[in-house]
């Protein structure tokens, strides 16, 4: 109930700020202050800046090769993000209605899409979009292009910049220096997410170290030992009985028997605590009509022995396994948590007639399979060098294009794991080393977590823009570009049957790429 009210309140404060907005713009008093209103964005105009971008643009041979790289850029993006587009698109009928993505997920702004951090949010888009316009205005300038306008943008605070090139010398100049202007947005986001990206993952998080070798919990499962024993995503674990583990020990734990009691330490917030939970493979889920799910097995129990050998850890667990033939029937012993006691006891289960992977699991080997998932204590785990190396080497051992494209997913997709931004529990597992001794945790995370969502919102404006759809700006980079092609291929059109091939093409990339954004909200809802 209180959420509901703080955002009703939060609506009622927009409305009365775009009402207000709207009432000053029509009365004529934001003109006093070169200001306008659009709907509550506020276009705050300056000539200041302007001797800025003038210096900026002063070595006009290094923007001139800057140009070229810039649209060399833009075409490889724009056909990245198509082929990316048209991908997704194809997985759109194997994707569940309760999983497929919302409207405010695939929009990128602060404050709607619920991934992207409000306030790292707000910082990463002004500056992006202050990158994004100041490109357009160098690249106006070494054209010799005079700039009307330049200011800020705000929506009750300031979410970006922009310039107002002249527009009518922006139509008149040749396509060279026209898809010059265009590219250089853009292509400058790019440019600034490759550098916040080198930042952030070789300068800073490079630099990290791990405060604690022990396995990081990574998921924590309902129902299960880690859960009732109070443990929480995030927790380190550093002793299992008083022995220090690190993550590889757990493979191979000399766990005491499963369903038993034993004493877990972990680390949280700078702090070593105690808790007691018990021992064993956990059942997460099977799968029906497999073996697991014919013998009696079912989730939340613990599996205590297969053929006579009592399974400790995970390698017990696979070691078991890869003995068994398919299709035999070997005894299985498990137990079930009861409620009254406190404690696990004796399940009703006695055997399992394990099936072939071969059969179930595309390139599985022929090997005993259950059916069933597993986890120790019913926890997810990570090394934390692990976790490190993912944000300071994501391209890692890429040795194809295949490893060097799910290198960029993860690492675009840190939001969606928890690595972004480090905060909480996590902050505390990992802390500055290097040249960056010495800093406070806080600050020094804090600071990093700026760089990595620089580097993310302008990589989303970078690719957005690069679009071939008008009025972005890769819109009108590929009418020029689909102009030239067709005066070179076509010489023998008119003016005016060029101008409607032209306009023909870039209306149907308009469409399809609107069709490909909006299947992916309908799509999944059809199947």
């Amino acid at each position: 109930m209180d959420n509901l009210v703080v955002i009703l309140l939060v609506i009622v404060g927009i409305l009365a700020y775009v009402s207000l907005m709207t009432y000053l713009s029509r009365r004529k008093i934001l003109e006093k202050y070169n200001m306008s209103s659009w709907y509550g964005f506020i276009m705050w105009r300056t000539g200041r800046g302007r001797a800025f971008v003038d210096l900026l643009a002063r070595p006009k041979r290094f923007w001139r090769g800057y140009a070229a790289l810039g649209k060399a850029i833009c075409l490889v993006v724009m056909i990245a993000i198509m082929a990316l587009l048209i991908w997704e698109a194809s997985l759109v009928t194997n994707i569940p209605a309760d999983q497929a993505p919302t409207l405010d997920m695939l929009v990128g702004l602060p404050g709607i899409n619920p991934l992207i951090p409000l306030w790292y949010g707000i910082l990463a888009l002004a500056v992006g979009v202050a990158v994004h316009e100041i490109g357009h205005g160098i690249m106006s300038r070494v054209a010799g292009m005079k700039i009307k306008s330049m200011g800020l943008l705000l929506f009750i605070f300031p979410v970006g910049a922009f310039v107002e090139p002249d527009e009518e010398a922006l139509v008149k100049a040749d396509k060279k220096t026209r898809t010059s202007i265009y590219a250089a947005g853009p292509a400058t986001n790019i440019v600034l997410a490759l550098f916040c990206a080198f930042i952030f993952s070789t300068v800073m998080v490079g630099s990290a170290e791990v405060a604690h070798d022990g396995p990081v919990l990574t998921t924590v499962y309902d129902g299960t030992p880690a859960e009732m024993g109070g443990l929480r995503t995030g927790y380190q674990i550093v002793a299992i009985n008083g022995t220090p583990v690190s993550y590889g020990d757990l493979y191979d734990l000399a766990a005491p028997a499963p369903g038993s009691s034993m004493s877990l330490t972990y680390y949280y917030q700078g702090e070593e605590f105690t808790t007691n939970v018990s021992s064993g493979i956990v059942v997460l889920s099977i799968s029906e009509g497999l073996p697991a799910a014919e013998s009696g097995l079912r989730a939340g129990m613990i599996i205590y022995s297969i053929n006579g050998t009592v399974i400790h850890n995970e390698g017990d667990f696979r070691a078991v396994l890869n003995e068994l033939t398919p299709g035999e029937t070997y005894e299985l012993a498990a137990l079930q948590y009861d409620a009254a006691t406190s404690s696990y006891v004796a399940s009703d289960v006695t055997n399992i007639t394990p099936a072939n992977r071969a059969e179930y699991v595309s390139g599985g080997a022929n090997m005993a399979y259950l059916g069933v998932t597993s986890l120790y204590l019913g926890a997810g785990i990570a090394d934390p060098e692990a976790i490190l190396s993912s944000m300071a080497h994501p391209f890692a051992g890429a040795d194809s294009l295949g490893d060097f494209f799910s290198g960029s997913l993860h690492y675009i997709a840190m939001p969606f794991s928890g690595l972004q931004p480090l905060d909480g529990p996590y902050r505390d597992i990992f802390v500055p080393g290097g040249i960056f001794a010495g800093w406070d945790n806080d600050v020094f995370w804090v600071t990093a977590n700026c760089f990595y969502w620089i580097f993310w919102i302008s990589l989303m404006l970078g690719m957005t823009n690069a679009l071939p759809a008008v009025p972005l700006d890769g819109g009108y980079l590929f009418r020029d570009w689909i102009d030239s092609i067709i005066r070179k291929a076509r010489k023998g059109l008119s003016e005016e049957e060029r101008e409607r091939y032209v306009s023909s093409i870039t209306y149907v990339f308009i469409m399809l790429v609107v069709f490909l954004i909006a299947w992916q909200l309908i799509g999944p809802r059809l199947f």
